[in-house]
């Protein structure tokens, strides 16, 4: 049986102060980029989308169960995630069982919340059924910090890409999953509902998706904000700033109006994975953006150069492919040239050059967009 849920839905108090978490997650995993190395980048990545990962089972969660959600299911995984964002200056180390525990640990809580509601969310499996599991729990007995995190890194991939092939509305899948659960109840003497599919509420998820945008706007903000402030001042650093701000802007402008929102549409085995990569991107654009500031007359260090451009192209990339402007990739072609060739070039200039970038491809969708509102009026 399938059941649509069709009254508005907005997000909680108790869901903002969720989130509050998310910021301190946030803003420990950019201290791994401080001094970059190529396992601090991976741990970068794979941590960053181990916390989103958990982030999204709870808002799905809070979806699903609607006026049901528990108050203790909520604070228990923002206990787990806190846990979580604490470990990640060590991850790779001394707290790696740690995070790994914590992750597994948030994982079966929101599992477990969303099994209450006797109902089966359609469209991204991972809050409910996670595939990569397995792998976070062989890398307890492995030693050696690279092959823990690439357990790690399999572990999140297998969870993503099981999320966007298996679809729980299939007959089969849910008769199957109502039997495990059933057999699982008979041993532990409770009895279970029976499981109906459920679509996740739209602009409830639309909602949290762009909140969570928020977050890491305005922790990018903030990083900008804060690299200016500890240099001395000149027309190079207050160059970066503003261009840097303008940047920001334009990111805003287009995540909102041609990203998400509350009416966004898009199945959520596509909309999810999507807000990731935005999220990572805005992330490392923020990264880059301070230390820009830093480097405001040298040119940027390579690694440096390469996430800062590499993250527009895909935040930019992104946005065009979802909404088919093809005339859009031309853009994307010098972010793409700075990373490859702009070595040389101080780093006020490689700022500026992205920021037009970010300004061309607005005033493109605002051309483009402009006759389909003209003809909607």
């Amino acid at each position: 049986m399938t059941e649509q849920m069709t009254s508005d839905r907005h997000a909680t108090w108790l869901e903002l102060f969720f989130d509050l978490v998310v910021v301190a997650a946030v803003s420990q995993l950019t201290h791994l980029l401080i001094h970059p190395d190529g396992l601090n980048v991976a741990a970068f990545f794979v941590l960053y989308t181990a916390i989103w990962l958990v982030w999204t089972s709870f808002t799905i969660y809070s979806n699903v169960a609607s006026e049901r959600t528990h108050t203790r299911t909520m604070l228990l995984g923002m206990v787990g995630l806190a846990a979580m964002a604490a470990a990640i200056p060590e991850a790779t180390g001394a707290h790696s069982a740690v995070f790994a525990a914590a992750y597994l640990y948030t994982c079966g809580v929101a599992s477990q919340g969303l099994n209450r509601t006797g109902r089966i969310v359609k469209g991204w499996s991972a809050a409910q059924r996670n595939a990569g599991l397995l792998p976070f729990i062989v890398a307890f007995w492995v030693g050696d910090p690279h092959w823990k995190l690439a357990l790690w890194a399999l572990g999140v991939a297998m969870t993503l890409c099981f999320a966007m092939i298996v679809d729980n509305n299939d007959t089969e899948r849910m008769r199957e999953f109502q039997e495990r659960m059933d057999r699982s109840a008979e041993r532990h003497g409770r009895a279970v509902p029976v499981f109906q599919a459920w679509d996740p509420h739209a602009s409830h998820l639309g909602e949290r998706l762009g909140l969570f945008v928020i977050i890491v706007l305005g922790e990018a903000v903030l990083q900008l904000i804060g690299a200016i402030g500890e240099v001395e001042w000149g027309w190079s650093q207050i160059g970066i700033g503003l261009t840097g701000f303008g940047l920001l802007i334009g990111l805003w402008w287009l995540n909102f109006r041609f990203g998400f929102d509350e009416e966004n549409q898009t199945p959520p085995r596509f909309l999810l994975p999507a807000h990731l990569v935005v999220a990572v991107s805005i992330t490392l654009v923020a990264f880059g953006l301070g230390a820009a500031a830093e480097h405001a007359t040298d040119p940027l260090p390579g690694l440096h150069r390469w996430l800062l451009c590499a993250a527009l192209v895909m935040c930019l990339g992104l946005c065009a492919l979802a909404n088919r402007a093809w005339w859009g990739f031309a853009i994307v072609a010098l972010p793409l040239a700075l990373a490859a060739f702009g070595s040389g070039l101080p780093a006020v200039f490689t700022v500026i050059a992205l920021a037009a970038s970010v300004a061309g491809f607005v005033a493109y969708f605002n051309r483009r967009s402009a006759p389909q509102e003209a003809a909607a009026a």
